[in-house]
């Protein structure tokens, strides 16, 4: 009995997700997203791909707390940090990126904190963090597969 009460929960969940979200299909469907940054500045980038706390590179909806794009198998073929840390490296102008496979459905309003550091130039060593599609905005919930984030200007 306590499992049937608990798969009766689980679909009510879902339902009621759905319905709040306003998703057309299951909340808890999973997809891929293809998450590409391009690096517009005149100087290589770290981005760190890894959440501790608040920083790192990570997605949320509404609904959510922050996720590591990392944990959705997101490893852009970028530059392998020499110290065998969590950053990968894009040089200027690279663009590069990968599927972030996620849990939930496709259709959703999402978020993405994308956090990186300047290597040389005028702000070497700085830490910059950058919000799409803004700090408090979000996507729209459908039809946004492939999003492209500009990043490394600040470094200049």
């Amino acid at each position: 009995m306590p499992y049937r009460l608990t798969q009766l929960s689980l679909a009510v969940a879902v339902a009621v997700l759905t319905l709040l979200t306003g998703a057309r299909e299951p909340v808890l469907a999973s997809c891929t997203i293809n998450v590409f940054v391009q690096n517009v500045g005149k100087h290589r980038i770290w981005v760190r791909n890894e959440v501790k706390g608040l920083e790192g590179t990570a997605v949320r909806t509404p609904m959510t707390g922050w996720y590591a794009l990392r944990n959705g198998n997101w490893a852009p073929a970028g530059i392998p940090d020499r110290e065998g840390g969590p950053f990968v490296g894009i040089n200027a102008g690279q663009h590069l990126g990968d599927g972030f496979d996620t849990p939930l459905s496709c259709n959703l309003r999402r978020r993405y904190r994308i956090d990186y550091v300047c290597d040389s130039g005028p702000s070497d060593g700085s830490r910059f963090v950058h919000y799409f599609p803004s700090v408090d905005g979000w996507t729209p919930r459908e039809g946004v597969n492939n999003v492209n984030i500009q990043l490394g200007s600040k470094c200049n």
